[in-house]
């Protein structure tokens, strides 16, 4: 293990421009792995942990992206004439060409010579964030070596497929060994767009090394969380939930709403490294059932989930009636409700996604499987860009149900704070007021329409009496109501003697 205290020297040198002079975090012995941040002092739910900035960072550049964006700052370029005139290979605005930065890289690309300087090449704009550690400083690159690095059979060749496209590649050793190095932190530690990270966390689009945050070790179910300032590119680590002093900081590697297998699988693969955090020790992740599938005996209603083996293809258990499965006799259950639920996801009519999730998905996968969250959340997304084929009613119900069902969710894992859950709460808050304030015009209207009865009953019992008082008034003179009795005649005078 790389010594915790030339790690901690070497990382005050590359946050001195931040001047924080009482840290809350410090590198020490890890629990979890090696080395790790630990907290100096008890943290509140929210607090702001550490800043950190980029010791490398440059353009994602995969096949599949546009690849017309400035190699320096980063941004979108217009769809022609954005490559370096310099014949780099690299693209760049127009201000960032007369900068330092992209002098430096200009100057090293095209002593190596590209092949074809005026197309833009995928390969050679993501070889840029390696290429510039070859110009760090000793204290920068002996940071890059105190970081963690799986060297594997596969972290020489993007350096070997680099070479392919330039005339002139060096073939010094030293160079070389540089920036395999660098790959194997940044597939280690690095960020590389964030789509198979997390989705708790800030987007990120580029390619980055952030060395204290890269010291930050996984759980998952992670402490802290961290956002991305938009001008400089700079991280911001918060508390996710309150942190008591000498606890460690974690973060999360994956994606939160994905089962334990699938977790354990991308760790293994991409990271190299099994976890064994209280959620992966847990068959049914803290009661969340984020795997659990319907027990394939009819006569049962109990929910079947994988035992904690390490094995990629572990056996299934029914908490119910203790039935076992195999993996694959489980995985024809999974892959069935992923492929019906994914058709009508990818379907047009998001009512009719919206639909199949209240009305049918449940009779043949539970609400908490992994494939329902996620058909939730693209509906949270589709309905924040528009209601689509929706009614008013419909998109309204449907945003507080989801967010509820997903916030409840994030509860049983016992996640705190996040962009997720901020955004979660802060949906539900506005669809409660939306709700509270037409149920308030509602009774509003209903009051009103209650006063213009009540006004309309008085109205037709004045009409009543005005037109009686009217029929009176019409009778000729000696005329008698024909519902009063007729008066007795007046006794005669001599009688009355």
């Amino acid at each position: 293990m790389i010594c915790p205290k030339r790690t901690s020297e070497l990382l005050d040198l590359h946050l001195a421009p931040f001047k924080d002079k009482d840290p809350a975090w410090e590198i020490g012995v890890s629990k979890i792995a090696g080395r790790g941040v630990v907290a100096t002092r008890s943290l509140k739910r929210g607090e702001i942990i550490f800043r950190d900035s980029p010791l490398l960072i440059g353009l994602a550049a995969h096949e599949e992206d546009s690849l017309n964006a400035c190699s320096v700052c980063l941004k979108m370029l217009p769809d022609t004439r954005f490559m370096c005139r310099q014949g780099c290979g690299l693209p760049v605005c127009s201000l960032c060409a007369k900068k330092k930065q992209h002098k430096s890289d200009c100057d090293l690309f095209k002593s190596w010579g590209p092949n074809e300087p005026d197309v833009a090449n995928s390969v050679i704009i993501r070889l840029l964030c390696v290429a510039r550690a070859i110009n760090l400083n000793k204290e920068q690159r002996d940071l890059i070596y105190c970081l963690q690095a799986n060297l594997d059979n596969n972290h020489r060749t993007e350096v070997r497929n680099a070479a392919k496209c330039f005339k002139n590649f060096p073939t010094d050793k030293k160079l070389i060994e540089i920036m395999n190095r660098t790959v194997a932190v940044l597939r280690t530690n690095g960020f590389d767009k964030t789509t198979d990270r997390t989705n708790d966390n800030q987007e990120f689009n580029y390619r980055a090394l952030y060395p204290l945050f890269g010291v930050v070790n996984h759980d998952c179910i992670p402490n802290a969380y961290y956002t991305f300032e938009e001008k400089t590119n700079n991280m911001i680590v918060r508390a996710a939930v309150d942190i008591p002093e000498g606890f460690e900081v974690t973060t999360t590697y994956t994606k939160l709403f994905t089962g334990n297998i699938a977790r354990h699988l991308f760790l293994k693969m991409k990271k190299n490294f099994t976890c064994k955090c209280s959620r992966c020790s847990d068959p049914t992740e803290k009661g969340a059932f984020i795997s659990g599938l319907y027990c394939r005996d009819t006569n049962c209603t109990g929910l079947v989930v994988p035992e904690i083996s390490g094995l990629p293809h572990p056996n299934w258990n029914c908490l119910v009636c203790k039935q076992k499965s195999t993996h694959a006799q489980m995985m024809k259950s999974q892959d069935f409700a992923s492929g019906a639920i994914n058709a009508k996801v990818n379907s047009n009519s998001l009512r009719t996604l919206v639909q199949y999730l209240n009305e049918k998905s449940d009779s043949f996968i539970p609400s908490s499987n992994y494939v329902v969250i996620d058909a939730k959340m693209s509906v949270l997304q589709r309905l924040q860009q528009g209601r689509e084929d929706c009614s008013e009613e419909l998109a309204h119900n449907t945003r507080l149900r989801y967010s509820r069902d997903i916030t409840q969710l994030m509860d049983k894992l016992g996640l705190g704070d996040s962009l997720l859950r901020s955004h979660l709460e802060e949906l539900l808050q506005r669809e409660e007021e939306r709700r509270a304030k037409r149920l308030a015009d509602e009774a509003e209207k209903q009051l009103k329409l209650t006063e213009l009865q009540a006004k309309a009953a008085e109205a037709d019992k004045l009409l009543e009496v005005l037109e009686k008082e009217q029929a009176e008034q019409a009778k000729p003179a000696g005329t008698a109501d024909p519902g009063t009795a007729p008066a007795a005649p007046p006794l005669a005078t001599a009688e009355l003697a």
